[in-house]
């Protein structure tokens, strides 16, 4: 194995690659510079051929994925002068690049807080690219740190996987919800497009004086392996590095990413940034700004970004590019959909097909399921096809996972939009969408279904009725919720008609199945039962309760005493106090005020303590004496409720609670 040590160099700034027969060990870092207009005059004073900012706010933003693989990478970041606020907008980056690839090595990545210069946003490069390793898929080709550790399967390096460098004068919004105010770049989109550089989205070409030169000691970087010049016609490395061949090409314009999953994710081959004159920095490790503009899903990867854009997705371009270098053979992963090829209406039956292009990584066994159609899965990337589509106009929103893993699924919203209705035709049930099932409510013994109908000719039947219950149809679609269903864990057909035509009617046999049946049953036992408390001459009482299928409203009765209802199967304890401590016995019941038929079989009955009550000892003391005398004559008069020394209860301590109290004197409690 050999490795490569990357230099980390002022943005812009580049060390030149296999000059003549010598081999340099150094690679640029490649920097994201703001929107900008070319200003070759003012950028060669800095050192480069790139771009000179120009504020101009784009508000556009692409959310993050909804979905991340089933397997994911460990990114540890350290930070070096950062502010806390950067860290943390840092930190989400992070999350999301850790989502969208796996690793079994934890990546390691170095960011550094500094002034880099006018209108320079980030810069970052693999600190090293490795060769020949042990798990290499090509030999005699450098992958970077990240990737390399990943395909080994261990840490090729001690040093930091990726280094990063950030504006420290840059009008920056921290934020992680894309709502970039004027005048601000959006800081989470310049660490993802910088993070993409450093994980593998880098060549190692270069352009001096129209020669072009590629390649590291011999050897292309993985991402140069897969760059085609369509000007020539094959691989960009079937021209020979150091002629002005391999730089006419370099800058030709026509250089596109060539590997199958690249491809795939978009209906046009990616195009690799290329001017003319070549851009340090820029050329040739980027996407073209012209084909992935502002609000396009692939617009990370461009070497520009404007104030109030943010992009928080790395895009389906830059996640297949990631395959063909790689990245994410571990752990399932669905990276695009894409719309394919859409068959026009079909005038008999109002309908249409529609092609689907799925990207993925490391599918498991199982099926692919697309918007309800199962296919089998033959490999990344797959062409599907939905057949009997209403055409409609609307747009169609695509989900799709493996039946395998469901977890290890995709969503895109308006993928595409289907063609207009093109005639009449037959009223027909396209397709049922079971949805939501609710658990079976024991009050009732009954459930709810959800199921989404999908028609195709239905306008002017009327409301859809499904078993008996009726609902509105919208666009050939009804979103259905049957309520009161009986759970009785039997197989449900369903039998569907319209209000305004009979002839349109269909049945659909086994569409789900009800859940079992939930009847209530509730125990009572007595678990313990307490002291007399001499305070209150009370006493309480612990119950056991066993409880299945509880009533998810009302509230449980026990002897008069309410408690809320448990929330799931099983054993619980309650406890009625304020039971009085009088040697007597008691009995209680137990039933749901929802439900009183679901009620304890057999009350529950104890003998409560002796008595242990001494109202004439009004100081606690544990005898009638002196002090309680004089705790009497010190409220003689006091009328009302909670009068101490009332032990008559007649509302008013006199007379006759000065004799009851001296015909116990001197007896002890």
């Amino acid at each position: 194995m050999s490795s490569a040590f990357l230099s980390r160099l002022p943005l812009c700034c580049v060390v030149l690659l296999l000059l003549g027969p010598i081999e340099s060990a150094a690679q640029k870092m490649f920097g994201l510079p703001a929107s900008a207009v070319h200003d070759h005059t003012a950028c060669q004073s800095m050192g480069c051929d790139g771009l000179v900012g120009v504020a101009e706010d784009e508000f556009h933003f692409t959310p993050p994925p909804t979905t991340t693989r089933s397997s994911v990478a460990t990114i540890q970041v350290t930070y070096i002068n950062f502010p806390p606020a950067a860290e943390t907008a840092f930190q989400y980056a992070v999350n999301i690049w850790a989502g969208q690839i796996s690793s079994p090595v934890d990546i390691a990545v170095e960011a550094t807080w500094a002034d880099l210069g006018e209108n320079i946003l980030g810069s970052a490069s693999p600190s090293t690219v490795h060769r020949n390793f042990s798990g290499a898929p090509e030999s005699d080709v450098y992958y970077p740190a990240a990737l390399a550790d990943q395909l080994a399967g261990s840490d090729l390096g001690s040093s930091a996987d990726i280094v990063c460098n950030f504006g420290s004068d840059v009008t920056w919004y921290f934020g992680i919800d894309g709502n970039v105010p004027p005048g601000a770049y959006d800081f989470v989109t310049v660490v993802l497009h910088e993070l993409c550089h450093g994980l593998g989205f880098i060549g190692s070409a270069n352009v001096v004086s129209n020669t072009g030169f590629i390649g590291q000691s011999g050897s292309p970087f993985v991402y140069d392996t897969f760059i085609n010049d369509n000007n020539s016609g094959g691989s960009l490395l079937d021209l020979n590095s150091a002629t002005s061949n391999m730089g006419n090409a370099l800058i030709g314009g026509g250089l596109i990413w060539a590997g199958p999953n690249g491809l795939a994710a978009d209906v046009a081959p990616p195009g690799i940034y290329a001017p003319n004159p070549w851009e340090p920095g820029a050329s040739f490790s980027h996407l073209r700004e012209d084909m992935y503009l502002s609000g396009n899903a692939n617009a990370l990867m461009t070497p520009n970004l404007n104030t109030g854009e943010a992009i928080h997705d790395s895009g389906p371009i830059v996640m297949g590019m990631f395959a063909d270098m790689g990245w994410g053979v571990q752990g399932c992963s669905i990276s695009a959909l894409l719309a394919g090829a859409q068959s026009p209406c079909n005038a008999s039956t109002n309908t249409y097909s529609q092609q689907v292009i799925l990207v993925y990584d490391d599918a498991p066994a199982g099926l692919l399921n697309v918007n309800g159609s199962l296919f089998t899965v033959t490999g990344s990337p797959q062409t599907v096809s939905l057949n009997n589509l209403p055409a409609d106009g609307n747009p169609v929103n695509v989900t799709a996972y493996f039946t395998g893993e469901p977890a290890c699924s995709a969503s895109q919203d308006a993928l595409f939009t289907a063609p207009e209705a093109c005639g009449g035709g037959t009223c027909t049930l396209v397709s049922s969408t079971v949805g939501v099932q609710s658990a079976c409510n024991p009050i009732d013994g009954t459930y709810t279904q959800q199921v989404t109908l999908q028609f195709a000719f239905s306008a002017g039947a009327g409301d859809v009725q499904v078993n008996g219950q009726t609902f509105p149809v919208a666009n050939d679609v009804a979103d259905v919720t049957l309520t009161g269903l009986v759970a009785d864990g039997e197989n449900v057909n369903l039998v569907i008609t319209f209000t305004e035509d009979d002839a349109c009617g269909f049945a659909v046999f086994d569409a789900w199945t009800a859940p079992e049946p939930c009847p209530c049953h509730l125990t009572l036992d007595l678990f313990s039962v307490g002291d007399c408390d001499p305070a209150t001459g009370e006493h309480d009482v612990e119950l056991l309760l066993n409880v299945v299928n509880p009533p998810p409203t009302g509230l449980l009765d026990l002897g008069g005493q309410l408690f809320e209802v448990p929330p799931s199967n099983g054993s619980y304890s309650a406890t009625i106090d304020g039971v009085p401590a009088d040697g007597e016995t008691y009995s209680v019941g137990a039933f749901f005020t929802d439900l009183p038929s679901c009620a304890a079989p057999q009350d529950v009955t104890w003998v409560a303590p002796d008595p242990c009550a001494c109202p004439n000892d009004l100081d606690g003391d544990g005898i009638i004496g002196v002090s309680d005398t004089l705790d009497l004559l010190a409220n003689f008069g006091c009328a009302g409720i909670g009068c101490t020394g009332d032990l008559d209860a007649d509302g008013i301590v006199g007379v006759s609670d000065i004799l009851q109290l001296l015909s116990a004197f001197g007896d002890a409690c």
